[in-house]
């Protein structure tokens, strides 16, 4: 029966990519005795195997845009069957999800079923781990951006969100228990550990692919401070999550900035008490599954190298000058009324009064 590789992440290390890659060659591989299953998948990955396990453990469902048109609860069974209708013509198969890595509620019994699924076939476990500050700052600026639409503050985010309940070394651990560690594939993302640098080079060598190119897509960037500051304001309001991306556009339209890199969400001493913990876990790693030393070579930063998340009053300015002139012409349509409210809680949290005249703000009141 074929190796299974389950690849389950972490989120933030390039996994749409490595899945958009392995979706559009998934005849080539086919071909070779690879196979990336279609038939459990809503877009390039695995998505919704996951989503039906948490349907089933946890309280809150997966929402539908998951899902799309995907019956809910056949997800494991359409792998199963795909698995045996390929046979002894497939050696490998490549199963992907991050959405396996942030679960933490009930996942003994998550892990349970996924064993009871792929009974008889040799089960390799891969992630991709990024340096605890890098995810953080990535994923929480993510959440907010995308269609979970995060309202609250990054220290918030920390304390309640599963993938922050457990640390890495626990994340090996528990899936090393199920699957045994000696099936554990466990590596940094971080360039200077990949072969010339190359990440799918990395993936294909662990999993025995043949050299696969990249394909072409669209740059998952963050949100800059301000824009990302606006976008919970918008969450904070709440809007239907599938025209989540359609309000991301109008936001980068009325509020053009770079999307931030290196950025500290949280006070010096928080972030220095997480470094502590974070320092620990890693040198953990290195004596566990990488080489004796920190698993990341580049240290997690000091909390005074690290520029704290700042507004800009100027360019939240910018952002109602601009609202107000594209609602004026008519371009919001039924979103308007969305973002005058978060305009308007905007220039309260902000203190903004005076740089929007009464007039202006007699304005959005009229939106809302």
């Amino acid at each position: 029966m074929a190796t299974v590789y389950l690849h389950i992440g972490a989120p933030k290390t390039a996994t749409s990519s490595l899945q958009a890659m392995l979706a559009a060659h998934h005849d080539s591989l086919l071909a070779q005795g690879i196979l990336y299953p279609a038939t459990c998948r809503h877009g390039d990955a695995h998505h919704v195997l996951v989503a039906d396990l948490i349907d089933k453990y946890q309280a809150n469902p997966m929402p539908d845009i998951w899902y799309g048109s995907f019956p809910r609860g056949e997800a494991w069974q359409r792998l199963r069957s795909e698995l045996a209708a390929a046979g002894s013509s497939v050696h490998t198969a490549i199963v992907s999800s991050e959405l396996f890595f942030g679960q933490s509620i009930n996942i003994e019994r998550m892990l349970g079923d996924i064993q009871t699924a792929l009974a008889g076939h040799e089960v390799r476990i891969l992630m991709y781990l990024r340096r605890q500050d890098q995810l953080y700052a990535s994923f929480y600026n993510q959440d907010v951006k995308g269609a979970r639409q995060w309202p609250g503050s990054a220290y918030e985010f920390y304390e309640t969100h599963q993938i922050f309940q457990r640390d890495y070394d626990q994340v090996v651990d528990m899936w090393g228990a199920a699957f045994g560690h000696t099936n554990l594939r466990v590596r940094p993302f971080e360039p200077a550990q990949w072969p010339d640098g190359d990440m799918v080079k990395d993936f294909c060598q662990v999993t025995g692919l043949p050299p696969l190119r990249a394909v072409g897509g669209e740059p998952n960037d963050g949100l800059g401070a301000n824009q990302l500051y606006i976008k919970r304001c918008l969450n904070h309001i709440g809007y239907d999550k599938a025209d989540n991306d359609r309000v991301v556009g109008l936001l980068l339209n009325l509020c053009s900035e770079p999307p931030l890199k290196t950025v500290r969400y949280v006070n010096m001493g928080c972030y220095g008490r997480l470094r502590e913990r974070w320092t620990r876990t890693n040198q953990r790693l290195g004596a566990v599954v990488g080489d004796g030393g920190s698993f990341f070579h580049a240290p997690v930063p000091e909390p005074a190298a690290v520029p704290e998340h700042a507004l800009d009053r100027v360019v939240l300015s910018g952002f109602l000058q601009s609202l107000l002139r594209v609602g004026q012409a008519g371009h919001l349509q039924t979103v308007r009324g969305l973002f005058a409210r978060a305009a308007l809680l905007v220039i309260a949290e902000q203190g903004l009064w005076d740089a929007v005249p009464r007039a202006d703000r007699v304005t959005l009141e009229s939106w809302v």
